[in-house]
């Protein structure tokens, strides 16, 4: 519930993009580094916290997914791309358990992939004040339109 509040107070202040890079970079940079902490001793109390706050950045993420995705596609394919992009977030939950049953390193597994999809972000446009089309066409026209300015 903390990161749903603070991904909602935070959304119009500092835009969708921003916001989806810096939760993701977060649950990363905290994945990592509980990666490299031993799980014994007075250093598991820091690898509890590591562990807490990257499920505080995914959980964030996992807010802002839904908000993001009905701004970036028009109204013709909203509710399709909505669905995928829910489906790939359950995925990635299914896919979790077996990456910590496996063994390894699972940490420093998501920490790659928050840091990977915090990297791939940048290729998101920002939907902060922009209109919501309802065509294919009339997103192209309104992205070219908002890139010569």
């Amino acid at each position: 519930m903390p990161a749903f509040t603070l991904t909602a107070l935070l959304l119009d202040r500092f835009g969708r993009r921003p916001l989806a890079i810096g939760a993701l970079w977060f649950s990363g940079l905290f994945c990592l580094v509980g990666s490299v902490v031993k799980n014994y001793g007075v250093w598991r109390v820091v690898w509890m916290v590591c562990g807490i706050f990257g499920i505080f950045g995914v959980a964030g993420t996992y807010n802002l997914l839904y908000i993001y995705t009905i701004e970036l596609f028009p109204t013709v394919v909203r509710n399709a791309a909505l669905g995928s992009a829910s489906q790939a977030g359950q995925m990635g939950a299914i896919l979790a358990p077996l990456v910590v049953v496996l063994g390894g390193f699972p940490f420093a597994v998501f920490g790659v992939c928050g840091l990977l999809g915090g990297l791939l972000s940048f290729y998101l446009p920002e939907t902060l004040y922009q209109p919501l089309y309802d065509t294919m066409a009339g997103l192209e026209d309104g992205a070219n339109v908002w890139r010569k300015t």
